[in-house]
């Protein structure tokens, strides 16, 4: 996504661009959740993502996976004890 030089928030102060890049990687993350056809689970996606050349913390990752099921744009599933996997939200399984 391309984001201009002047991003707001509500209340109208400016974003920081740490705040910005943490937003893209958002968007990388959810943009390859969306590309894949079957749930995976966590560590397969850091790794994925981790290969793309983002480098961040397992811990880090689960923060931003989290912040993205809450906002519904992606699925958590439990697969087995303490356990999960991650889908897009528009996928359907069968």
């Amino acid at each position: 996504m391309n984001y201009p030089d002047q991003i707001y928030r509500a209340s109208k102060s400016r974003l920081t661009e740490k705040q910005k890049e943490y937003n893209r990687v958002n968007d990388v993350i959810l943009e390859y959740i969306n590309t894949l056809t079957e749930i995976k689970d966590a560590e397969f996606l850091w790794l994925e993502i981790t290969k793309k050349g983002y480098k961040m913390s397992i811990s880090s990752f689960y923060s931003r996976l989290k912040k993205l099921v809450e906002a519904r744009l992606i699925l958590k599933t439990h697969i087995a004890n303490n356990k999960f996997a991650y889908q897009s939200n528009t996928a359907i399984i069968t």
